[in-house]
């Protein structure tokens, strides 16, 4: 098959849009002197966005210190620049995909459920390879499907026909999807990334998370791509993708490994028996940044 839906997507007129104050901010903070004053004030334009926000950085997920963070400039002086505009876009792309609708409530309760796990096991990574990624480890893996709920919207017929085609060959989701789709959702999902004007090493994880070798970010990449293993080893997946892996010989673990980074002190048998809950955890962030009728839709 021809690239015909990777350019169908390109000139759909109606593909989600982020929140013009997400913009802003992701916009702003690409700036040296940008002031703590500027970043929240702009969040405060979107007030919807900004109470989100907030209640993030009081969650169990963030929040340092006994305190309750009642503004958000406290929030950026406690957390840091970074980690709040990681928050605000994290938390506007699931206000911009979480509503898209599917045909198969399934499949996108388990897309969910499996971008958050994987964000929080490449956050566990980090700290146990004391990384310092500053929560971007945990924005890529949120964001790193997001190519499949477009090609699930719009070309469903075809996603769920790569999908049985995955079970069916045991083979990976992004092979079946280049048979029958011709395009891929790591492709989709780059150009989106791109549209939005979403930070580069957003852009480069949603393209190369299966192949972290080809990437320019290749640290953050890699911890991306061993978590997505990982939370579809705990039986977090949207389907397909089933097959069996050694994880010391895959691509991200031999990149980490020649960067310099202690993978040989990770004791795999423990580290997975530690990310076992991790379903509770995945439960816990959606309650945590959903609307009721939100979570009403997500367990549907």
């Amino acid at each position: 098959m021809d690239r015909l839906i990777l350019q169908t997507v390109k000139h759909l007129e109606d593909l989600p849009t982020l929140p013009s104050v997400a913009v802003e901010v992701m916009s702003l903070s690409r700036s040296p002197d940008v002031s703590i004053k500027t970043i929240s004030e702009c969040i405060h334009k979107d007030p919807p966005l900004a109470a989100k926000v907030l209640k993030l950085a009081n969650s169990a997920f963030y929040r340092r210190g006994a305190h309750e963070i009642e503004t958000l400039h406290r929030a950026i002086l406690l957390m840091g620049l970074n980690e709040v505009v990681n928050i605000t876009t994290s938390v506007s792309v699931l206000s911009s995909l979480g509503s898209r609708k599917s045909q198969e409530q399934n499949i996108r309760k388990k897309f969910w459920q499996h971008c958050i796990a994987t964000g929080l096991i490449a956050r566990r990574i980090d700290t146990r390879l004391h990384m310092s990624l500053q929560g971007r480890e945990f924005v890529g893996g949120l964001l790193h499907d997001i190519g499949k709920i477009i090609l699930d919207e719009y070309f469903h017929d075809q996603f769920m026909q790569a999908h049985a085609l995955s079970i069916e060959r045991q083979c990976s989701m992004f092979e079946a999807e280049q048979e029958i789709l011709g395009t891929t959702h790591m492709e989709i999902g780059h150009f989106l990334a791109q549209k939005w004007g979403l930070p580069p090493y957003i852009a480069d994880i949603i393209l190369n998370h299966h192949h972290p070798r080809d990437a320019r970010f290749k640290d953050i990449t890699s911890v991306v791509s061993i978590a997505n293993l990982l939370a579809k080893a705990s039986e977090l997946s949207c389907g397909g993708d089933s097959m069996s892996f050694v994880l010391k010989d895959q691509q991200g673990w031999q990149i980490l490994k020649k960067m310099g980074h202690p993978m040989d002190s990770i004791d795999l048998e423990r580290f997975s028996f530690e990310i076992g809950d991790i379903g509770e955890e995945v439960k816990e962030y959606i309650t945590t940044v959903s609307d009721q009728e939100d979570r009403e839709r997500a367990y549907a």
